[in-house]
């Protein structure tokens, strides 16, 4: 979950900071209180039924599973996240949950249809696809969270330096992933022999893994204020005008 959770913080990003549609009023501070509502707060999940999700693929949840219990891996649990679905009512979706035989990858699979304004500001600054399939894969290692998904060009807020993410093409199958995310292990652990892998064992340490990934992310978004300029400028592909940097002042509560 940790590429959704920079997904989601993107979406706030460019839909306000870019200055496109947004709300009169919505200004600095309010686009960083959402911010803060993302990678601020505990998230709360939810085991969930995938027929409460009627525009979700998922045939492409159902292909998942298949391909990852090939794999030897266990499902979990469908979950939703309900901090992030109060945030984006219209754009809720659920993750399915798995663990490799190993018990040292977490992985999980998720479709992202972004809906209304969010839909139509991405897709004008041509930042994002009408539907994105997400297949991620993490191991916790020593506080160390390697994390493999198929995200390539599409999650660009900047990652905590805990997390150490490879984002490959949109179209790399399932086993491509899986097989790249066994060799980082395996590079990770030849580097640093005397770290040992977090051990998933179910449901319960899935979500408390998550959980300290989470916390990682506040603590890196707190320490840049919010948003960095750099994130800014590369979503604007150009250096900041003057209002643009009063706006990134508010965001990160410096004032004027």
């Amino acid at each position: 979950m940790e590429v959704f959770f920079l997904m989601m913080g993107l979406w706030l990003v460019v839909a306000i900071a870019l200055g496109m549609r947004r709300p009169r009023g919505f200004g600095g501070a309010a686009l960083r209180a959402r911010l803060d509502a993302v990678y601020g707060e505990p998230h709360e999940l939810a085991r969930v039924s995938p027929a409460a999700f009627p525009e979700a693929d998922l045939e492409f949840y159902d292909r998942a599973r298949t391909a990852f219990e090939r794999k030897s891996y266990r499902w979990l649990a469908d979950v939703e996240d309900l901090t992030l679905t109060r945030i984006y009512p219209q754009n809720r979706t659920f993750l399915r949950l798995f663990v490799d035989a190993g018990s040292m990858i977490r992985a999980s699979v998720y479709h992202l249809h972004p809906r209304g304004i969010v839909l139509s500001v991405l897709q004008l600054v041509q930042l994002y696809p009408r539907h994105l399939r997400v297949i991620e894969l993490v191991s916790e290692i020593q506080g160390v969270f390697l994390v493999t998904s198929n995200t390539h060009g599409v999650d660009r807020l900047e990652p905590p330096p805990e997390a150490r993410i490879e984002r490959l093409a949109l179209a790399t199958p399932l086993d491509d992933i899986v097989k790249r995310h066994e060799q980082r292990i395996t590079e990770l652990l030849r580097a640093h022999p005397e770290r040992t892998p977090v051990h998933f064992e179910g449901y319960e340490d899935v979500v408390a893994s998550i959980a300290r990934a989470h916390v990682a992310m506040a603590r890196h978004r707190q320490k840049l204020g919010g948003l960095s300029r750099d994130e800014l400028e590369r979503l604007k592909g150009r250096p900041l005008s003057a209002s643009e940097e009063a706006f990134l002042r508010e965001v990160q509560g410096k004032g004027d």
